[in-house]
């Protein structure tokens, strides 16, 4: 059965307040010299949690980074923007010293922890990984655990850049409602971790079935019972007795779409029977469906179905004079009832 996941996402002033050991958060904008914007963890049963850290700010130039104490974790920092000068010393050795474009990844373990000078505008999103988290997940998945992670500095990895972007949103804005995407991200960043800087060979004898009718049936069940609360990936899988990315897979393969696509159409489905049969303002539909603002609503419904949830409900709902006449204004700044009564 898989370890419980459970995603925790904070703001700096939060983080700060509640930090937990380890090279991460404010911490880590410490030993830098510069500002921890935001964060966010994800943590498993009685392991330490990985952490996720935006760091931002402009370096001092020739500050020498302080002595560190070794620990058994991983550092990966990927740049969102280039950064101007680094040089970069493990053991005593040179490992990079020059320039460092955007999507450029280090991967380097604290065991021996590393010296740094750098120059520039910093922006970049560091990974803090436990040995102990890297090592149950392997377990998990099946594949042999890293003895190490290694990237060459200054070679951009457009993959784990990728994912970074995409992990942004739920960095800035926390939100318990992203936890079942954030899952998603982290369980596939992790995967490419270990292939792309541990050199851990990719299986050979891939696994190729789908869930069983028995699972996919309480997988689905389980989504619609908690379209309004937070929910992860974990949570489901455990519900099917799988580990997470085997259910992500499987789920994929017996339904044609990953666990947070269909998610999230059944959260759109919900939203639109609300709208056509409902007088509810749209921030009320948003919370209901599981969506933590009108804004988030308005940028998920617009996506997905190709035009705002107001402009759908003027389309769509049979008797708009119905509908109570006090009430907010919607994504475009007017109330909706006014404009589809005329």
């Amino acid at each position: 059965m898989a370890a419980r996941t459970e995603t925790r996402q904070t703001t700096p002033t939060s983080h700060q307040a509640g930090q937990r050991p380890g090279l991460h958060g404010e911490r880590l904008a410490r030993h830098f010299g510069i500002r921890a914007t935001s964060s966010l963890s994800v943590g498993r049963a009685r392991l330490a949690p990985l952490v996720l850290t935006r760091l931002q700010g402009q370096v001092a130039p020739g500050a020498v980074t302080a002595p560190l104490k070794p620990e058994a974790a991983f550092s990966i920092v990927i740049q969102l923007q280039p950064l101007q000068h680094h040089d970069l010393r493990v053991a005593g050795r040179v490992r990079h010293e020059g320039i460092v474009p955007m999507g450029a990844v280090s991967a380097l373990s604290l065991g021996d922890p590393p010296r740094s000078i750098m120059r520039g505008t910093f922006d970049a999103v560091q990974v803090y990984l436990p040995d102990a988290f890297l090592h149950d997940v392997a377990d998990e998945e099946g594949f042999a655990r890293p003895a190490g992670l290694s990237w060459p500095r200054d070679r951009p990895d457009p993959v784990a850049l990728g994912l970074a972007q995409l992990l942004l949103p739920a960095l800035e804005r926390p939100d318990a409602a992203r936890a079942f995407f954030v899952d998603h991200l982290v369980l596939a960043f992790l995967g490419h971790a270990a292939h792309g800087y541990g050199q851990v060979p990719t299986r050979t004898t891939a696994r190729r079935g789908g869930l069983t009718p028995w699972q996919e049936r309480r997988a689905k069940e389980l989504m619609r019972a908690r379209l309004a609360s937070p929910l992860t990936i974990t949570e489901v899988s455990r519900e099917c007795r799988l580990s997470p990315s085997y259910f992500a897979a499987a789920f994929r393969r017996s339904t044609g779409r990953s666990p947070h696509q269909y998610l999230s159409g059944l959260r759109i489905d919900e939203a639109r029977t609300l709208m056509a049969t409902t007088g509810l303002p749209l921030a009320d539909i948003a919370l209901i469906c599981g969506f933590h603002d009108q804004s988030y609503f308005t940028r998920v419904f617009s996506r997905t179905v190709g035009t705002s949830p107001g402009q759908w409900r003027r389309l769509h709902a049979p008797h708009p004079l119905s509908i109570p006449p006090a009430r907010p204004h919607d994504e475009d700044g007017v109330v909706w009832g006014d404009r589809g009564a005329r």
